[in-house]
């Protein structure tokens, strides 16, 4: 039987919801009855908000939605009445706001402050101090990650419209680089000024990842759960596994192994209703950066000869004759994950015979 998993009393205090904004902070601030007593808008500013939090006492509970900006709104709200009083929102679950037929950021930041009062508040995980630096330079490093691929996309265009395909998915081959000095003679003058400027653009951003994988590796080099997860799980290397761990943090404040791979979105979803259940695809809930570098760990793995990656690697390939191949990347990715949070509950070392029966 399933519990409303709600903890305690209801707060004593005056509960704060606060709609951010680029240009002002929209708020409502409701009593220990429920009742609204206090409502307006105030601009970004530091000042602003620390008088405004500041006339309602010391016994207050602050809440607002995971946005571009609520860091530093979490930070001073923290600062002012403690961690445990301050509560970030998950946006894509509080269906009571996006669903409104009357969305304003009045009737917005109202229910963000009834659904804390209530205690049916989705909260959702901030990071903070090291790890909240580490999201910082791993998000970074995905930008220019993607940034590189979408210049690769776009060379790989240009010789497809001149029908030729290029040798490997890297420029960095030295067999890659004869090709393209031989080809790139051949093309029309405009078709020679674009790929020269994308080729300059793989280069420049091939430098900034290399620059971002340094300081990344100096950063995490005190990092216990970042070196675990390197050198006990297959295909999580040090580009990954500071990823994962910045984007998910300490694995055991997930109370079981789907729990976690459920924060990363790979669990399947389905629909149950009038006794038929309809399956779907994955969730795509919680962390896309962690789906992505879990999913990257996958592919890495088809790469392996030898040892655990080797096993997972056949693995999915006899999967493959009955799924797809999509499909069989995701379950895979999936064990991955369950596999990080046995490694820091229970201490367990990656057994590739239990996860993939090899």
């Amino acid at each position: 039987m399933r519990k409303a998993n709600r903890k305690g009393k209801k707060f004593n205090g005056k509960t704060i919801g606060l709609d951010l904004h680029k240009a002002f902070i929209e708020y409502v601030v409701i009593d220990e009855k429920g009742d609204e007593i206090a409502g307006g808008n105030i601009g970004t500013d530091r000042k602003k908000l620390k008088k405004l939090l500041g006339k309602f006492g010391l016994k207050v509970q602050v809440v607002m939605e995971a946005c571009g900006l609520f860091y530093w709104v979490h930070d001073i709200s923290a600062e002012m009445f403690g961690k445990e009083n301050v509560h970030v929102a998950q946006s894509s679950r509080i269906k009571a706001i996006a669903n409104s037929h009357e969305k304003n950021d009045t009737n917005d930041a109202w229910w963000l402050a009834y659904l804390l009062y209530e205690r049916r508040l989705p909260d959702c995980w901030v990071p903070e101090g090291e790890v909240r630096d580490l999201r910082i330079y791993t998000r970074e490093l995905r930008t220019q990650i993607n940034n590189r691929s979408d210049s690769l996309r776009r060379l790989r265009s240009h010789f497809a419209q001149e029908g030729i395909k290029l040798v490997g998915s890297s420029l960095n081959t030295i067999k890659a680089r004869a090709q393209l000095s031989e080809v790139i003679s051949s093309l029309s003058e405009a078709r020679q000024i674009a790929v020269s400027d994308i080729i300059d653009e793989i280069e420049f951003f091939d430098l900034r990842i290399e620059a971002s994988r340094k300081r990344i590796k100096e950063f995490t080099k005190e990092m216990l759960p970042v070196k675990m997860m390197q050198d006990v799980i297959p295909g999580i290397g040090v580009t990954l596994a500071p990823i994962i761990y910045a984007e998910l943090g300490d694995a055991t404040r997930f109370y079981s192994a789907k729990a976690y791979a459920k924060a990363t979105g790979l669990t399947p979803s389905y629909r149950e209703s009038g006794g038929k259940k309809h399956g779907g695809g994955i969730a795509r809930a919680g962390s896309a950066q962690a789906r992505w570098a879990l999913t990257r760990a996958v592919v890495g793995i088809m790469r392996c000869k030898s040892g655990a990656g080797l096993v997972i690697k056949n693995w999915i390939t006899n999967q493959r004759k009955r799924k797809p191949y999509g499909k069989v990347v995701v379950a895979a990715a999936r064990k991955l994950a369950e596999a990080v949070w046995r490694l820091f509950t229970y201490g367990e070392c990656f057994d590739v015979a239990k996860a993939f029966g090899g």
